[in-house]
């Protein structure tokens, strides 16, 4: 696979809490959202990532159960977390979100707590949200009690359900979805899809060749439109070498 990134603090933050991490020889690509007081949010955000990355290389995480593999990283990065929470007052009720992905053939295998994102953008512009957000606007979305458009200012839009770090115990939703040649896997944070519309997403996806490219593009219409929380996005392609 082909990859691009981007990250940056955006215009209203201090710190960036965003983290993410690129392994194409175990097909890993990951971003994770930190939440909390000065420093708190970026060193879990941090620790999510290098946690799940070192469970996850301790082998080929392609071979066996692969979503079991992504389950047991992604809860192993939990208990770290809730322990350095407990065991240090500066990192006190600290989290972070955790979307990522093991990519294995035409097999794309996700892992997925919080809001951050993960699509799929296929056929010269069509996109499909692969992951669903544990949030209150999703839940209010999903049981018809208000309307996308309701969703886009609602007060509670950045309040999630759940996250590395709340609770001793957490259960990441996993799936597999199949992508073919020419498709691209995006992995982003909300401070991308707050302010960037899905369809504008595919957008830039299909109209820049280069990943970094169109990585790019999307952060930049982001700040545009004023870079209020830290954004990152990661971009895969699926090519034959």
């Amino acid at each position: 696979m082909h990859v691009g990134c981007v990250t940056d603090v955006g215009k209203v933050r201090d710190i960036n809490q965003d983290c993410f991490a690129i392994d194409p020889m175990r097909g890993l690509v990951m971003v994770a959202d930190g939440m909390g007081g000065h420093l708190a949010g970026e060193k879990a955000a941090q620790s999510a990532v290098e946690v799940v990355s070192a469970v996850l290389s301790e082998g080929d995480p392609r071979e066996g159960d692969v979503q079991a593999n992504i389950q047991r990283a992604v809860q192993e990065a939990n208990r770290q977390i809730v322990q350095a929470s407990m065991s240090d007052a500066s990192m006190r009720g600290m989290g972070t979100t955790a979307t990522l992905a093991i990519v294995d053939g035409d097999n794309v295998y996700l892992g997925h707590v919080g809001d951050s994102r993960a699509y799929l953008v296929r056929d010269g512009g069509f996109i499909e949200q692969v992951t669903e957000d544990h949030s209150v606007v999703a839940q209010l979305l999903k049981a018809g009690a208000i309307t996308p458009q309701e969703a886009i200012h609602h007060p509670y839009r950045n309040v999630i359900t759940r996250c590395l770090g709340m609770q001793m115990d957490v259960e990441a939703d996993v799936a597999v979805v199949q992508w073919k040649i020419g498709d691209r896997l995006l992995l982003c944070t909300d401070g991308l899809s707050g302010l960037v519309t899905d369809d504008e997403m595919a957008k830039m996806a299909s109209e820049h060749e280069d990943l970094q490219d169109a990585c790019q593009k999307m952060l930049d219409l982001a700040m545009a439109r004023g870079g209020y929380d830290n954004i990152t996005v990661v971009m895969a392609e699926y090519v034959v070498e």
